[in-house]
């Protein structure tokens, strides 16, 4: 499912409480930390399958709380 001329909407914390600590950044990327337990692939599949089509690219770089190494999504 795909939303058309969509923009991403910059308050993922509001949507996924339980699995996000904090959302930080820009409209140029933004760094989301994630909850130790949360599944980070499955994460990254959720927001790819909600969030296609945007009407501007969105650059993601997501960990988990506590780890240094991000992974980077790309969103279009």
């Amino acid at each position: 499912m795909s939303f058309v001329n969509m923009e991403f909407p910059h308050e993922l914390k509001e949507l996924y409480p339980d699995q996000i600590v904090e959302v930080r950044g820009n409209s140029d990327a933004l760094t989301v930390i994630l909850k130790a337990d949360v599944d980070i692939d499955a994460f990254k599949n959720e927001i790819k399958k909600k969030y296609s089509d945007l009407d501007d690219q969105q650059i993601l770089f997501i960990k988990h709380e506590g780890k240094q190494d991000f992974e980077k999504l790309i969103l279009e």
